[in-house]
């Protein structure tokens, strides 16, 4: 029987090692769990009978079973009880020694499984002392695709930190990622940046607060900017990445001047962005008809479903993508909420409204006044984008558009901002989407590197593009943001992205439309116009403040240039009049599509 032990102990053992190689750690415990339960349950049937069948003590009995079942996972039995009731030769002893294999096995895996995590985890904490540490904060689907996505830099250590890993360890395992979830990890000081490693002058410490609150986010960055001051680490080394409102929580956490904080500061809204994404992937200019020399044929008539958060947000850079010399632009919106929802949109973008054409129906993307509606415009239609809030109930008005097309001939795409990613619905062909997951656009700022080239080249100084965008203020980072998104896309579609010469023509109607994107992302900004009045006042007070900014009030939010591009002319002329200096406001209109020419050529 010796023999026999060994063989089925070094069994379970080469089969433990196999498995937890081969399954990952999800299914390692659970595979554990079923054949702990399965010898547990037969151990109690085997040893209940052997026993009950030897003694005349039902209780004795009893307290016996419990003691071989559990002597039993220690790799010992009592086989002779058994044998005496079924034979040393009976086929019931395959079940026994069956039964026994189990027992060892799930006992192997176990301690397998103990000591490998704990080695894995003294391994990869090592690694911090010679790695970049890439700390995220909030454990969500959404970060642990994110962390999946960087996973493949091998100069970086990831490390999660949240209240709870709500059984997502194995996953973080997978992806060589470390867990931390004790108190010190959850509000950092100098100690647990000592357990990262992270120290004055060594490596980059980037932390993603990506977290689904908001101000959990904004109040883990403070105090981690806290612990990394304590420590001496210098703001170059440092990086965040935070999911919360830009224009709130930007500047307070950049170093900027004497001001100690984070080297890089990278803070989203995620609306925000997926607005931008699906305007960088899906320009509503390409659903448009240009001539030779950039002029619209057709005017912009867009239909959007949704007004929540995302649809307002997508409102506003619909409205700012959407303005071209020749073509009118209208947007229809329906949303069975919209009249309990618009009231802070309403205030806000008052000028938005007032200057642009938008109309809404306070019906559902499933209503019978939206298939009216169809029924009645879809053929003047250019571009539809959905936004409910519930990816479910986006795709299933998103499939019945397309069947109603289906009817009529027409292959108009069909786009929605789903929770995570923007999607491309059409007629014959596959899904597209992309995602925000990315790490290029979170982490390494994809979605701005034009807008930073932009922003590099006005401000004219050594400093790298980089550090200038750094130093931006949000305002200004938005107006890069805008003006970039929209030539890069325009020009790319007319085919001025590389090397096409502009004409005259063409580069007054871009210039033209670019005024019109200027005025829309400035009204969008809540600015309105500037009287005349108000704008020669502010030039006779030049002479005593020269810090004014003669045609922009940001204080009041008013902006002389917001006006036709006809009268940019007289714009001009009053402000060289009072400054003495030449000012062409249609000049920067065509110097901005030149630098972005130029930019795409690069």
């Amino acid at each position: 029987m010796t023999y026999l032990a060994v063989v089925l102990m070094a069994g379970a053992v080469f089969t433990a090692v196999i498995l937890y190689l081969a399954l990952n750690q999800d299914d390692r415990e659970k595979w554990i769990g079923f054949t702990f339960a399965v010898a547990s349950a037969g151990g109690i049937c085997l040893y209940g009978t052997a026993n009950a069948h030897e003694t005349t003590s039902i209780l004795a009995a009893v307290f016996e079973t419990v003691v071989d079942v559990g002597r039993m996972f220690a790799g010992i039995n009592d086989v002779a009880v058994f044998e005496k009731m079924v034979g040393i030769n009976s086929k019931w002893m395959i079940l026994f020694w069956f039964v026994h294999f189990l027992a060892y096995y799930s006992l192997a895996s176990a301690i397998i499984m103990a000591v490998a995590k704990g080695m894995l985890k003294r391994i990869r904490t090592w690694f911090l002392r010679i790695n970049d540490v890439e700390l995220i904060y909030g454990i969500t689907d959404n970060s642990l695709a994110f962390g999946r996505n960087i996973a493949g830099n091998k100069r970086t250590s990831i490390v999660f930190v949240g209240t709870s890993a709500g059984g997502r360890e194995a996953q973080i395992n997978q992806m060589g990622g470390l867990l931390f979830t004790d108190s010190q990890a959850l509000s950092p000081d100098s100690a647990f940046l000592r357990r990262l490693a992270v120290k004055r002058g060594k490596g980059k410490f980037r932390l993603c607060a990506l977290s689904k609150n908001i101000d959990e986010n904004l109040a883990y960055a403070v105090k981690m900017l806290a612990a990394l001051k304590s420590i001496g680490v210098r703001p170059e080394q440092t990086e965040v990445v935070l999911l919360g409102h830009e224009e709130h929580n930007g500047e307070m956490l950049q170093a900027i001047g004497g001001n100690y904080g984070y080297g890089t500061v990278r803070v989203f809204d995620k609306a925000e962005l997926l607005s931008r994404l699906l305007m960088q992937k899906y320009p509503i200019c390409d659903a448009i008809d240009f001539d030779e020399n950039g002029r619209a044929t057709c005017d912009t008539n867009v239909l959007l479903i949704g007004f929540g958060r995302k649809g307002q947000e997508l409102v506003e850079k619909i409205i700012i993508n959407g303005q071209f010399e020749g073509s009118r632009f209208g947007i229809k919106i329906f949303d069975p909420s919209g009249r309990s929802t618009d009231g802070f949109f309403r205030t806000r973008f008052a000028s938005l409204i007032e200057n642009f054409d938008i109309s809404f129906e306070n019906h559902d993307g499933r209503s019978r006044e939206l298939a009216q509606y169809l029924d009645e415009n879809i053929d003047k239609l250019r571009y539809i984008a959905i936004a409910v809030g519930d990816d479910k109930t986006g795709r299933e008005i998103a499939m019945n558009i397309l069947e109603f097309m289906r009817g009529r001939g027409i292959k108009l795409p069909v786009y929605q901002c789903l929770s995570n990613s923007v999607a491309r619905y059409e007629l014959g062909k596959l899904v597209e989407s992309h995602s925000l997951d990315d790490a290029d656009i979170l982490y390494g700022g994809e979605m701005d590197d034009l807008a930073k080239r932009l922003n590099h080249h006005y401000m004219g100084n050594r400093a790298s593009a980089k550090k200038n965008w750094a130093d931006c203020h949000y305002f200004d980072r938005m107006s890069s943001r805008a003006s970039a998104d929209y030539l890069a896309a325009l020009l790319t579609k007319l085919g001025f992205d590389k090397g096409r010469e502009l004409t005259d023509e063409a580069l007054e109607n871009l210039a033209r439309s670019e005024h019109r994107r200027w005025c829309a992302f400035y009204y969008a900004s809540g600015y309105t116009k500037m009287s005349l009045d108000d704008f020669k006042a502010r030039g006779e007070r030049l002479s005593e403040d020269g810090s004014i900014r003669m045609a922009k009030d940001a204080d009041l939010k008013q902006h002389a240039c917001l006006v036709p591009w006809e009268e940019l002319d007289e714009i001009s002329r009053i402000e060289s009049f009072y400054t003495g200096k030449e000012v062409d406001y249609k000049q920067k209109d065509r110097d901005n599509v030149l630098v972005i020419k130029k930019l795409l050529e690069d």
